[in-house]
């Protein structure tokens, strides 16, 4: 009856083992904003782990303190035990050689291993199971935990290093692409979901000057104008915002909606409408800004349009607040617009690209490395490296590829023909290829 009883005990002392293994992988591996989703259903299991886990070198200690504790009275109950017994029909030290080895078995795969495993494949589920019991640990050992978490800190602070602390659980961009990456994979995400959530990582990195319109292309209304011709130019185009300039686009004086001029037109006649009345103030801004700070500033003062000028004050083009979406969303087509590819191939290693394709989305889609600090457009690249006024037929080679001007108006490239001649590289699909796993451990 003895022998039972000792055997109980060790199998007990195996499976406490097992539960402060199970709840340290639970409690460490479980994700937090899934238990912080649970807390919020009203799950009151939830709410103490977020308690357990929000001071992190406490449980630790709290569960070694456990898991040694349990580990002891293994090896002291069951070696004693389990010689004892082997004695009877073997030399003592062949029996302790063999009371071990069945110990280490079972407390390395019952009290090990498949407690790991249960809490790395099931960790919500196993941090919220052992939660109470956990916390009433707490309370029994409270002062023990104390002291060794003190001492623990006290050793970690001698050598310059930080205890554990609940901002463990705050990642780095490239560890939550990675993330967003890995739920692709899964589908969890779908990969038009990936490429926004990937894009709005980028987004605050932009300047205005990479997503303006750029002055050549801006439909601007002269205040000089009659009231005849400004309609026939709001008509003419398909926007609803229009810069109003006085001698030249250096000299905005106003922002024209088309809403104002057609109640104008409405209650006054066409004959009757001032124009400059009609204007309202410029929101200007430098070629400079970053675009999440913009897109604050146009939800603060519920703007739309901006002026955009560099830094001698002249104006080199506009934004909108559909300039920054299309940065997240993509292109926004409405049933004015008229669908024109920016990039269409030609040859096998040629294409055709518009003048005022951006360097960062040429960079982007063919993996190369144009520079883009003092040109943001591959029209602008081009006149660059010519160095004078473009003409159809000049072509210059930058890093294995020639590009060759099609089609100028004025001084402004408008066509360019683009031949890779290397095979141009292709963009990694996912940002997992961009990170070295090895640098996040």
């Amino acid at each position: 009856m003895t022998l039972l009883f000792e055997l109980i005990g060790v199998a007990v002392l195996i499976l406490l083992n097992a539960f402060f293994v199970a709840a340290e992988y639970g409690l460490v591996t479980a994700r937090r904003t899934r238990i912080i989703e649970l807390q919020h259903q009203g799950n009151r299991r939830a709410r103490d782990v977020l308690r357990i886990t929000g001071d992190p070198g406490r449980f630790i200690a709290a569960m070694q303190l456990g898991v040694t504790l349990t580990s002891l009275g293994i090896g002291a109950l069951g070696e004693a035990t389990l010689s004892r017994e082997f004695k009877h029909w073997m030399a003592a030290i062949l029996a302790i050689v063999i009371a071990y080895a069945i110990l280490s078995f079972f407390h390395v795969v019952v009290g090990e291993l498949v407690p790991k495993g249960a809490a790395l494949g099931h960790a919500e589920t196993t941090a919220l199971w052992v939660s109470a019991p956990v916390r009433a640990f707490f309370v029994v050992f409270g002062p023990v935990i104390w002291i060794l978490r003190r001492t623990t800190d006290a050793i970690l602070h001698s050598f310059g290093l930080e205890p554990p602390g609940a901002e463990r659980e705050v990642h780095s961009e490239a560890e939550l692409r990675m993330l967003v990456s890995r739920s692709t994979q899964q589908g969890q995400i779908e990969e038009d979901e990936r490429q926004m959530i990937d894009k709005v990582f980028v987004f605050g990195d932009k300047d205005v000057a990479d997503v303006m319109v750029a002055k050549p292309d801006v439909a601007a209304v002269s205040i000089d104008l009659p009231p005849e011709e400004a309609l026939a130019v709001v008509l003419d185009s398909p926007y609803t915002r229009y810069p109003v300039y006085r001698e030249s686009l250096d000299d905005i004086v106003g922002v024209l909606h088309v809403r104002d001029l057609f109640s104008a037109i409405h209650d006054r006649g066409l004959a009757g409408v001032d124009l400059e009345g009609l204007l309202r103030p410029a929101y200007v801004v430098p070629e400079t800004k970053d675009l999440a700070s913009l897109l604050q500033e146009f939800r603060r003062t519920n703007s739309h349009f901006a002026v955009v000028v560099d830094e001698y004050g002249a104006m080199v083009g506009i934004a909108t607040l559909e300039d920054l979406l299309e940065e997240i969303v993509g292109e926004i087509e409405d049933e004015f617009d008229v669908p024109e590819e920016p990039v269409e191939q030609i040859g096998e290693d040629t294409y055709r690209v518009d003048g005022m394709f951006s360097i960062d989305d040429f960079n982007e889609r063919f993996g190369t490395e144009l520079p883009e600090e003092d040109f943001h457009t591959v029209a602008g690249f081009v006149f660059g490296q010519l160095g004078r006024a473009p003409e159809p037929g000049d072509d210059v080679s930058y890093d294995g590829i020639r590009f060759d001007v099609l089609e100028v108006e004025g001084n402004r490239i408008e066509r360019i023909a683009v031949t890779f001649l290397e095979h141009p590289q292709q963009r990694p699909d996912s940002a997992e290829e961009l990170v070295d796993e090895d640098e996040l451990e």
